[in-house]
């Protein structure tokens, strides 16, 4: 079993291009390309892709290896990961305005930590 090329097809069946996985996993279009030629992926690369592309990489895994693919009830949410870079001095504004954005996005329901 080759876990990179099946990452591969089922991302690009689902019409992603190394580039769009990339963004999805946070990593760069090299990094994913370096990923879909290795056939042994760590559980850390292995849920992120299950939960991304909504396919259970669990059934490819070994029966001994004990390993917590994420639920089918969490695959109808996405979570939205964000690292904003600031100078010095813009601290209260930045969080000011994700206070604001906070408020939005409870308001229309949406799930904050």
């Amino acid at each position: 079993m080759h876990f990179g090329k099946i990452v591969k097809e089922v991302a690009q069946s689902n019409g992603l291009s190394a580039a769009d996985f990339a963004a999805l996993l946070g990593r760069t279009e090299r990094g994913v390309l370096e990923l879909y030629e290795q056939s042994e992926w760590t559980s850390t690369n292995i849920k992120a892709a299950s939960v991304i592309l909504e396919y259970d990489f669990g059934k490819y895994l070994n029966d001994g290896f004990n390993y917590e693919l994420p639920s089918t009830n969490n695959l109808n949410q996405r979570e939205f990961l964000l690292t904003i870079r600031y100078p010095k001095g813009k601290g209260m504004l930045l969080q000011s305005w994700l206070s604001k954005i906070i408020v939005i996005a409870k308001a229309i329901g949406l799930e904050v930590h």
